[in-house]
């Protein structure tokens, strides 16, 4: 069998075992299921009404509204929300958006891969360890992660581009490409790409001090990356520094960290012995691979600093944003998969010569995916997260769209859940009366206020950026935090009948100005030039 026929064999078999536990017609299980669909609920009532990127959703707490998608970026949840658009079904709709998820980071890992090595040998075992490692199938499938499962998918890019940025000096689109990706699906995940590139730096430092161009280029990207995803972090940045959330819980690192020997265990939230295993083809091999030594290195170093060997308790507290230390490993089984990809290619290379499709390359490929399939199976039969079938309605049970995990983006004025949800469809006067609401898309509307009502609080909580009007003449309202259980409270004037909606703020839409521009500068820049190659061929210059 030649290799065209044999390598998407081998890919059809991993891909088929990684999406194994999501032929059901029941859901998949995991710990922050429930807020993850309730998010794509949101999503695909938004586009419905005509709204499909607001920052604030209606759909959350009986339509008072939560800033998940303010605070959580949405960026590939869009393609499962358009599925429920179309009538899928919700079960359906977030199987076929993990298998895509899966078969996106085999692709991106595959591609990366191969970007680095110039081999497809080296880019199907990369894209087989990267797909079926321990920690990677546990987010999937144990703990519905959607933010790291997603935003996985680039880290291969964010390698790729320290590749060129450092080792071949090309411009690092693939480094931007990987950050923005990872920026616009998980923050923390985010931060610890990084940190990655910070690792790389010093460990290039001399190159860095001889061609200091290098350090300009990651500057340049990250400039770019900034400002093609500042439509995110600069909302974030002004909801964070204006009101207090209830975000500010601890978390006890030291406490979540590894025993060191547990990092090999095939179990919840490890790395797995099958990742450690391939490692050794880096041991055996002759020719040292430059770029894998590092990925193994700095793999092997951020999986240690998941253990108790790295002090949690001295820096728990400023460290904490992490939330649990196994949330390394997230970075860790992307580049062991490269430094096994690489080794195990030379390795087949100095046992079966040049020729990928040798008898002993094969073999080295073979056994290589069947470990890592037997791991990946393994990870099956521990999981003991249960099916559920969500009916289609689901979320009209208002109860439902609470399911917010820790409600880390609840004001601190609406932490007690159980008082914000009393009257999700009623607004209170100053004097306690209740008033009926009219609720149109993301807005609500109060037709009657009462003579001689000094405020109104109605079922919207608060984030800067709220708005209200006289629904008569358009006249503006003040509008503060200051309601019952964190309630958008609006000052009436005497006003007879009062609009509320979510405008935004200045900052919002300078982030979005600000975005849209890099991205429509960035295709200048890539099109104009092919334009103009374009023009020379067909005049014949």
């Amino acid at each position: 069998m030649s290799n065209k026929r044999f390598y998407p064999a081998i890919a059809f078999i991993i891909l088929l075992a990684a999406c194994m536990p999501l032929f059901t017609v029941n859901c998949i299980g995991g710990h922050d299921i429930a807020y993850h669909l309730l998010r794509i609920e949101a999503l695909k009532t938004g586009i419905l009404q005509g709204r499909p990127f607001l920052r604030v959703n209606m759909l959350f707490f009986g339509g008072m509204g939560y800033a998940s998608s303010l605070f959580y970026p949405d960026f590939l949840l869009y393609f499962p929300a358009l599925l429920r658009v179309l009538g899928v079904g919700i079960n359906l709709s977030y199987h076929l958006f993990a298998a895509l998820c899966i078969i996106l980071g085999f692709l991106s890992s595959f591609f990366c891969a191969r970007h680095i090595s110039k081999s497809s040998y080296a880019g199907i075992v990369t894209a087989a360890v990267f797909t079926l490692y321990q920690y990677h199938i546990c987010d999937i499938y144990t703990r519905s992660a959607v933010g790291e499962f997603t935003a996985v998918i680039f880290v291969p890019f964010v390698i790729a581009g320290i590749y060129d940025l450092i080792y071949k000096e090309e411009k690092p689109w693939f480094l931007i490409a990987g950050m923005t990706g990872v920026l616009l699906c998980h923050t923390i995940t985010t931060v610890l790409c990084v940190l990655l590139c910070v690792m790389a730096v010093i460990a290039d430092i001399s190159g860095m001090i001889k061609k200091p161009v290098r350090l300009v280029r990651l500057l340049v990207s990250a400039l770019i990356v900034l400002a093609l995803t500042a439509f995110y972090w600069l909302p974030v940045l002004e909801m964070v520094s204006t009101g207090a959330f209830s975000s500010d819980f601890y978390f006890d690192t030291a406490y979540e960290a590894s025993k060191l020997w547990e990092i090999a265990y095939n179990e919840y939230n490890r790395m797995g012995i099958a990742v450690f295993l391939l490692l050794f083809a880096g041991l055996i091999i002759r020719k040292r691979q430059r770029f894998a030594d590092f990925c193994a290195v700095a793999g092997i170093l951020i999986a240690l600093c998941a253990t108790g060997l790295f002090p949690w308790e001295r820096l728990g507290r400023i460290l904490g944003f992490i939330q649990f230390p196994w949330r390394l490993f997230v970075i860790t089984g992307p580049l062991l998969a490269f430094a096994e990809g690489i080794y195990l290619d030379q390795l087949a290379r100095e046992s079966g010569g040049d020729d990928e499709g040798s008898y002993i390359s094969r073999i080295i490929l073979i056994v290589s995916v069947s470990v890592m399939l037997v791991s990946a199976v393994g990870n099956f039969q521990n999981n003991t997260e249960t099916y559920y079938s969500y009916s289609p309605d689901y979320f009209d049970y208002v109860p439902f769209t609470a399911e917010v995990i820790g409600g880390e983006w609840l004001p601190t004025a609406s932490s007690d859940r159980d008082a914000l949800m009393e009257f999700p469809d009623t607004a209170f006067t100053d004097a306690d009366k209740e008033v009926d609401i009219r609720r149109y898309k993301n807005e609500i509307y109060i037709d009657n206020v009462p003579s001689g009502t000094e405020y109104i609080d109605v079922p919207f909580i608060y984030y800067k950026g709220y708005a209200a009007q006289n629904a008569d003449d358009g006249k503006g309202l003040s509008v503060t935090g200051g309601g019952r259980n964190g309630r958008v409270r609006v000052y009436t004037t005497g006003t007879g009948a009062i609009r509320v909606y979510y405008k935004g703020t200045m900052l919002q839409h300078i982030g979005d100005a600000i975005s849209l521009m890099a991205f429509a500068g960035i295709l200048v820049y890539l099109l104009v030039p092919a334009v103009q190659k374009w023009k020379r061929r067909e005049t014949g210059k």
